[in-house]
C-alpha cells in the first residue's frame, strides 16, 4: 500500500490521509452520523474526519491548534456544504471553549502523545464537560510499541512499575532507531521534540478518573506509517469512552 502522510505545517507530525483511516476514526464517523447534537474533531490538521462527516451533508465543528489547517479544509470543503462545517482554532487544553453538553462525540486523534499525562488529564476534564449524558469520545494515539520506541520497552516497564507518571515519554532527538535512519533530518523537523507513548492501562485509568466508561480499547497495527514507525501491528492505541 502506498503510504500517504500529510506533514503539518506546526511541525506536529503527520496527518494520516483520509483514506487510510484507522478503526476508532472509522468507528466515531459512523457515530457521528447518527449523532443528535454536533460533534468535534479535535487536532484535526487538515481535517481527517470532517470531510467523509461533511460530505454526507452532516454538521461538525472542526479544532486544529494552527489556522492554516482549518483555512485550507474550509477552502477545499465545496461551497454548498459549508454551512455545516464550524472552525475552531486554538489549544483544546486552555483555549477553545464549547458550551457544556452541547456535543454528541469528540474525536480526539494522535494529539494524546503529545502530552503528559497531568495535560490529557485536564483535556478529558474539559471534554466530558462539553458532552451530553452517554456522548461518546474516540481517541487514536501513538502506542507504546511505536517502531520508534522499539528500544525503550524494557525501560518502560521499568518506568511505570517505578509508578513514574510519564513512562513512555521520550526524546526523539537523540532515538536509537531514529538516528539510523537515511532522512533522520527531515523526520526530525516535522515533529516536536517529545513524545509520550501511551499503554492501554495507562489510558483506561485516565478515562476511568475522568468520569468516562470504557466501551472499547485495543491497539492497532498502523500499516500506513513509515518503517521508522512500525514494529509489530500494535503501534497505534484507541480507545472509546462514554460519558456517565
Amino acid at each position: 500500500m502506498e503510504i500517504k502522510l500529510v506533514p503539518t505545517l506546526n511541525n506536529m507530525g503527520w496527518m494520516i490521509n483520509t483514506d487510510q483511516l484507522d478503526p476508532y476514526t472509522e468507528a466515531f464517523i459512523a457515530y457521528a452520523l447518527t449523532a443528535s447534537k454536533p460533534v468535534l474533531e479535535v487536532g484535526a490538521a487538515f481535517g481527517v474526519a470532517a470531510p467523509r462527516i461533511l460530505q454526507q451533508g452532516n454538521a461538525i465543528i472542526v479544532n486544529d491548534l494552527d489556522h492554516r489547517h482549518l483555512d485550507y479544509l474550509y477552502k477545499q470543503t465545496p461551497t454548498d456544504l459549508r454551512d455545516n462545517l464550524t472552525l475552531l482554532p486554538g489549544s483544546c487544553v486552555d483555549e477553545i471553549h464549547i458550551e457544556k453538553h452541547s456535543l454528541s462525540a469528540i474525536l480526539c486523534g494522535r494529539v494524546f502523545h503529545f502530552f503528559d499525562t497531568e495535560t490529557i488529564t485536564l483535556c478529558l476534564t474539559r471534554f466530558a464537560s462539553w458532552l451530553e449524558p452517554n456522548g461518546k469520545i474516540f481517541i487514536v494515539a501513538d502506542s507504546i510499541f511505536h517502531g520508534m520506541n522499539e528500544n525503550g520497552l524494557s525501560q518502560f516497564l521499568q518506568r511505570k512499575t517505578a509508578g513514574h507518571p510519564n513512562p513512555g515519554r521520550v526524546s526523539l532527538s537523540d532515538n536509537a532507531r531514529l538516528t539510523t535512519q537515511p532522512n533522520k533530518e527531515s523526520i526530525l523537523q516535522a515533529m516536536p521534540e517529545y513524545f509520550n507513548f501511551i499503554d492501554i492501562e495507562t489510558m483506561v485509568r485516565l478515562f476511568n478518573e475522568a468520569g468516562f466508561l470504557v466501551e472499547q480499547a485495543s491497539y492497532f497495527s498502523a500499516g500506513y506509517y513509515y518503517e521508522v514507525s512500525l514494529l509489530d501491528g500494535r503501534e497505534g492505541v484507541g480507545l472509546v469512552g462514554i460519558k456517565t
